[in-house]
């Protein structure tokens, strides 16, 4: 379980604003809201890159033979680590 606080999307929003508009150091309105200011600063962080990427162009086309390649591979390397999951468990069977 993770000791860190969650906190509603419209509280982030309100102190991204309150940040932003307020004129006071950041450090400052963590404080006062209680919270990090490292969680702060990720949330200012964030906010802007969610304005600036509203005007961002969609991704490349997916390349369909690539695509299907990657998938093969997926699967390859998944039935290889359930394999190595197996194994290791065997050997640590083995060494009780």
């Amino acid at each position: 379980m993770s000791s860190r606080p969650t906190y509603s999307d419209e509280f982030k929003a309100d102190a991204v604003a309150l940040a932003e508009s307020s004129g006071r150091p950041i450090a400052l309105v963590a404080a006062e809201l209680g919270i990090s200011l490292t969680a702060l600063k990720r949330w200012i962080k964030l906010s802007r890159e969610g304005q600036e990427g509203g005007d961002r162009k969609p991704d490349a086309p997916v390349d369909a033979a690539r695509y299907k390649a990657m998938e093969v591979r997926l699967r390859e390397l998944e039935r290889e680590n359930d394999f190595l999951k197996k194994v290791s468990a065997f050997f640590a069977k083995e060494q009780r």
